[in-house]
């Protein structure tokens, strides 16, 4: 009697379940690594996004405060001219004094008649405001007759100033410029 035995072959189903379940592992693995790729992804684009604002912002304070120092720069260069132009103005109200002083001079000598109304200077060559102007020369009027007419007569003197020095000159006659 032969026998045959049978031995149970199992059947290719449960050889599937491995694979289903290396499938499944595949594809939470491939999620898994999407969603970490993703994360970082943003993560990096956010920080380059917020280096690229910081340095955008930080370029627009330096343009700031580049544009305040300059304005301050030419609000101090501006208060200095003033101040140079007014010391001018007062050079040109000691001028005026000196002349108003050597017409009298003159009046009391006899060299001209008086009395002296008002002394006036105007530039001829030069100026009080242009700053590169080194010198200035005035024609400057004494006045010692009030014609009535909102005219007056007088004499004319000359003066010439040295800004950067700070030294005049004057004197009887009108300037030869």
């Amino acid at each position: 009697m032969i026998l045959n035995d049978v031995a149970a072959v199992p059947t290719s189903a449960p050889e599937r379940k491995p694979k289903k379940r290396a499938l499944w592992i595949a594809i939470g693995a491939v999620l898994v690594l999407l969603v970490i790729g993703g994360t970082t992804t943003l993560v990096v684009a956010s920080n380059v996004h917020s280096q690229q604002v910081a340095a955008e912002k930080a370029a627009a304070k330096k343009k700031a405060d580049a544009e305040r120092a300059k304005e301050a720069a030419e609000a101090a260069q501006q208060a200095a001219d003033d101040a140079k132009r007014a010391q001018r103005r007062d050079m040109v109200t000691q001028v005026e004094a000196s002349i108003k002083k050597m017409a009298e001079d003159d009046i009391s000598k006899g060299v001209l008649t008086g009395p002296v109304l008002t002394v006036t200077c105007n530039p001829v060559s030069g100026s009080t405001d242009d700053l590169t102007d080194t010198t200035t020369t005035f024609d400057c009027f004494v006045a010692n007759k009030d014609n009535g007419d909102g005219t007056s007569s007088g004499y004319f003197f000359n003066a010439t100033v040295n800004w950067t020095s700070g030294s005049y000159t004057y004197g009887l006659g009108k300037s030869g410029t």
